[in-house]
This record gives structure tokens, sequence and C-alpha cells, in this order.
């Protein structure tokens, strides 16, 4: 850490334990429930590729209209169960292994990247402290919509977990001036780019790196060819498809990025609302606020300018072409929930100048995480218990 500004002594130190309790907290909502409720649309788009894969040996839709990774590593995942299930006599062949043996362990695998997102945010959050880490962490784990990602088959959490770690190398790279961590960046943005095409977006964030961050042996333009010739290597690597079968790509990218009509157009801020709610959007937005005015006057400008360009780029592209999938704002959630927690606690840190008590602030902040955690954590619980209440109905 090379700065200090807005911190308290004690945020100065991380606790194992909180980190702990906010990781299982999001574990628990992601796994609770989960193997209950019948396959939704968005899954069985997923599903019945894979299926295919497994028992025909190939995938070749006529248009590829959403990237393949999330086919592949649902593939993955469903040979190991396969052969596992084999070992113990369940199956004999790939005919008797369909999409009802797929949801258990793709759910799990889901359920599995969504937490580790929780503690990649945790991971951007150090940057500005420890209590920034927690709180973070804690609203990207009370997410509805991301709980809701993390417990379906589908591009959701792994897409969500990619644009993290593009941020979170990004901020690795500006720290450590080396080629390695923006290596890491471009493939973690091109692997964003094969989960959802939006994913494409998160690229701005390298990017920025490299713009803002000056190295004797190497000029800007060398270093952010090589971001994205590694988010483009990527990309290949997890959407094969797009070089072997370059009609169906091109076909599905342009069916993909045709502009939505009004009917079909998804509202970005009832998406953000469903995700953060109220008090949530606005901490978020005040966090902006707050990282905008530090990129300008320092100090730090370079990763609060990170921090604030994902969300500002992301929101104004999609919103400019016009959004049709109703998750499409997962990518931005890692840097909205970071963003929130810097509102409560650099933000009311802010109020030393006036000299208010401590303990004056030290309510405040925790008032403002109640604010922050409360609304999400309770639309999400009722989301889980409402799993259980209908797969209790259907039997």
């Amino acid at each position: 850490m090379h700065e200090r500004e807005w911190r308290e002594a004690s945020d100065m130190r991380s606790s194992l334990v909180s980190i702990g309790l906010v990781v299982v907290s999001g574990a628990l909502l992601r796994y609770w429930n989960l193997r209950h409720g019948a396959m939704s649309t968005t899954e069985m788009q997923i599903v019945e590729p894979v299926v295919q894969l497994l028992q025909t040996g190939s995938y070749h839709p006529q248009a590829l209209t959403q990237p393949t990774l999330p086919v592949y590593v649902h593939a993955g995942i469903a040979v190991m169960h396969f052969l596992w299930g084999a070992i113990a006599g369940a199956w004999r062949s790939t005919s008797a292994f369909g999409a009802a043996q797929l949801v258990a362990w793709g759910r799990g695998s889901s359920a599995l990247l969504g937490t580790a997102t929780v503690f990649v945010v945790y991971q951007i959050g150090m940057r500005w402290g420890a209590r920034h880490a927690l709180l973070g962490a804690g609203v990207m784990a009370v997410t509805p919509m991301h709980v809701a990602a993390s417990r379906e088959i589908g591009a959701g959490a792994p897409l969500t977990l990619c644009s993290a770690l593009a941020l979170l190398f990004s901020l690795t790279a500006i720290e450590r001036v080396t080629r390695r961590p923006l290596i890491a960046a471009g493939a973690a943005a091109g692997f964003a780019a094969a989960c959802h095409y939006a994913g494409a977006i998160t690229i701005v964030v390298p990017l920025v790196a490299v713009w803002m961050t000056r190295r004797d042996e190497s000029s800007r333009v060398s270093r952010a060819a090589v971001a994205v010739l590694a988010a483009l290597a990527a990309f290949v690597i997890a959407t094969p498809l797009s070089v072997r079968d370059l009609p169906a790509f091109l076909n599905g990218f342009a069916a993909s990025a045709a502009r939505s009509t009004a009917e079909a157009d998804v509202n970005l801020l009832d998406q953000l609302l469903w995700a953060l709610q109220w008090p949530g959007v606005i901490l978020a937005f005040a966090g902006l606020s707050l990282a905008l005015v530090r990129a300008i006057t320092g100090p730090g400008h370079t990763r609060w300018t990170l921090l604030a360009s994902l969300p500002l780029v992301y929101y104004a592209l999609v919103a400019w072409h016009g959004a049709t999938s109703e998750a499409i704002v997962l990518p931005m959630l890692p840097a909205c929930t970071v963003l929130a927690a810097i509102a409560v606690i650099s933000g009311v840190s802010q109020l030393r100048r006036f000299e208010i008590p401590r303990a004056a602030r030290t309510a405040l902040i925790a008032a403002l995480t109640v604010m922050a955690l409360l609304p999400p954590a309770v639309f999400s619980i009722e989301l889980v218990r409402q799993a259980g209440k209908n797969a209790s109905a259907s039997r």
C-alpha cells in the first residue's frame, strides 16, 4: 500500500475470521436449497449444448449468439461428474447422462465461482483498507442479482468473477509495473468476453492501468498491445468456434450486437436497484463521486481512476447500445460494491476535519453499513426461501 489516506489506524489490520464469516455467509446464500427447482430457460441454453457435447462429441450452432466459455466450463464439470458416477456404477453410457444429472454439480460450480468472487472483491477493497474490503465483500455476498446468478447454470457467475479479476489484476499491475499482472488482467477481460460479449468492455481497465503508469523499459503502446493480445488469446481459447466456424461466430455476434428494440430494452437503473437496492445504489453513486474527486486531486490518482472507470464506461456503453439481458450489470457489481464501501468508510472519515467525535463517526458508519447490507440481504434470503418453497410445492 502506498497511500493511507482516509483510514483509521485500526483499519490497517485484516481479520481472517471476519472475511471468513463474510465468505461463509455468501456461500450459504448460494448453496442453500441449491438443488431444488426446475431448470430455467437460461440454464437450458447452457445445459442443452453440454448434453450435446457429451453425447455426440460436437457443438456447432448455426449462430454463436453467446460465447462458449460457460458451455465448455460446465462440459468439463459434467465430464468429471460422469466419470465419478461411472466409477460408482450410476451409469454405463453417456445416453444415461442427461440434463437432470447436470443440475447438482452445475449449480454447485456456479455457487463456487460466485463465492470466489466475494473473496476477490475483498482483495480489491484491501487497496483502500480492511474495513473497505470487508464491507465491499459483504455487500457482494448478499447482492440479490449475484446470488441468483450464482445459483443457476449460466454465464453470470463466471462473467462476474472474470470482471472482478480484471480489476484486481489491473490494480496489481499499477503496484508492480511488470507485464505479468497486465497479461493476467488482459486474459481475465478476454475470458469475460468469452462469457458474454458485453464482458469485452472490461478491457478498458487494464488499458487505463497502462495509460496511467510509466515504465522506462517499454512504452505504453507496447504494454497496451500486450494486454489486448492476452485478451484476444484468452477469448479464442475459450471460444474456439470464433476461429473454427467463423460464419457462425460472425452471424451470432451480429445478432447479439444488434441494437435492441424499445420493447426489449432493459432498464439499467432498475437492474442496479434490484442488485444493490436503493441504499446501495445511493452509496455506490456517492462512492463514485468520491472516486472521481480523488482521481483528479489525488493522492492515488491511478487506483481511483481504475475503480471509477469500469462502472462509468460499462454503464455508458451498455446504456448507449441498449441492454436486453436482465443480468447485464453483473460485471459492474464488484466495482460498485467497493464504491459503496468507500462511501461509508472513507466518506464518514472525512468528518474528522469538522472535529466530530470518533464515537459519532463510528455510529454513523454502523448505521450506513446496516443500510447497505440489510435490504439486499433480506431480498436474497427471500429468494433462497422461495426456491425451497417452490421445490416443496412441486413434489
